[in-house]
Formats: structure tokens, sequence, C-alpha cells
């Protein structure tokens, strides 16, 4: 994989929309961009560990979407990869689902399969913002 091919930009692309419909609660592109076998690893900022499917998942982006305090579109990429098959992001978000500002890093791992990127895994990192 490369960060300077032209699958990376696409996939960038594709992540850029998936943060921006959920900010407005656009989330019809959930199922489109979620595999179906896609596992989901989120460390909170307790140390508690948590797994979720895509069902699982998308209910879980819903309705933290749905219940915080601001939209948030705010990102930081720290790693952009990809080669025809696979690729692979990693990315810092700052969102306040809760009522105070926390950051999340993302290691998000994608196939592209189906004519389209899809997520196969997310390791989600929560951390308070101070």
């Amino acid at each position: 994989m490369s960060p300077d091919s032209p699958q990376a930009t696409e996939l960038k692309k594709e992540l850029d929309k998936l943060i921006a419909s959920a900010a407005s609660e656009d989330f019809s592109i959930l199922d489109n961009i979620y595999h179906d076998n896609m596992q989901i690893y989120l460390l909170d900022a307790n140390n508690t560990l948590h797994r979720m499917d895509k069902l699982g998942f998308k209910q879980h982006v819903i309705e933290s979407t749905k219940t915080a305090q601001a939209p948030q579109i705010w990102s930081k990429y720290h790693l952009v990869e990809a080669d025809k098959h696979n690729g692979h992001i990693i990315i810092s978000r700052k969102v306040n689902l809760t009522g105070e500002q926390q950051l999340v890093t993302l290691s998000i791992d994608f196939i592209f399969e189906d004519d389209r990127w899809q997520i196969t895994r997310e390791v989600i990192f929560v951390s308070d913002d101070k």
C-alpha cells in the first residue's frame, strides 16, 4: 500500500464523505461503506473495551450523533494508504457526544469489494480532550 497512490486519494474522499454525512445526520451511507463482516473495537475513556458488528455500530453511530452536543467534522489524518484492494487510515477526530469534548483516534481498515471501498475493521481509542 502507498500513501501516494490514486486509491489513497479516493479512500480519503470516501472517509470525508462519511464524516460529512454523519455530521448532517444522513446515515444512508452506512450500509454502503460498512462491510457486512465489519468488526469494531472501541476502547472508551474509562478503558472499557466494546466490540460491535455492523448492525451494532450503525445503531451506535446513529444514537450518538443524534444526542451529540454539536456536529463535529474536525479531523486530522495521520496516515492514508491504499492499493487496488486494501486501504488503511489512521485519523483523529474531536467529538462532543456527551457534553464533554473528546479526542477519538481511529485505525480503519478498508477493502475494495463490489466496486466500492468498505470498512472491514475499526479500532477506536477515546480520550478526554484536555
